[in-house]
């Protein structure tokens, strides 16, 4: 006899333990769509940065705004990545990730930013500009977006009272 207990069909057909994932599994969708939001957000911003630089007379800016722009990509696009992984890692793995990518995403911006500094065809005032429209935009989003999605605490609760009475005392 297996310790799990045996589960029957409810009564609609479906498995009682996809009833019992189904919160979560809302959780993750939500975290899913508020991080594309964001991207969505972020990128329609910084086009319309590239469609002002475009109508200057300096190429500079056109430049510095297309810079800026995959900065702010370098900076959503691993937070969209890590809510689609993030079924898939257990806590300490997802909060590794995180900081990883958090570290990987500055490092990278500063970077680019150091690279360009004294490069004349591409204006650092641009860049910031999209970095500032699209990435903050974007960070921003989800952040508001993801504390409305608060995901559940899935917590079992004990079989038998006596071990909950136990475990407190």
């Amino acid at each position: 006899m297996s310790p799990q207990p045996e589960t029957a069909p409810t009564p609609e057909g479906g498995d009682p333990s996809r009833r019992a994932r189904s919160p979560q599994l809302a959780g993750d969708l939500a975290m899913q769509r508020a991080a594309l939001i964001a991207l969505a957000v972020g990128l329609v911003l910084d086009a319309v940065v590239i469609g002002v630089a475009a109508s200057r007379d300096e190429s500079a800016a056109l430049m510095g705004a297309l810079v800026g722009t995959g900065l702010t990509l370098v900076i959503v696009l691993p937070t969209v990545a890590i809510t689609f992984l993030g079924r898939r890692l257990t806590p300490v793995s997802m909060a590794a990730t995180v900081l990883g990518s958090w570290a990987g995403k500055m490092l990278i911006v500063i970077l680019v930013l150091l690279a360009v500094r004294g490069v004349d065809g591409v204006s650092t005032r641009w860049i910031g500009l999209a970095l500032l429209v699209g990435a903050v935009s974007a960070v921003l989003v989800e952040g508001l977006l993801f504390a409305r999605a608060r995901r559940p605490l899935d917590v079992q609760p004990a079989d038998d009272p006596a071990e909950d009475v136990d475990a407190q005392g």
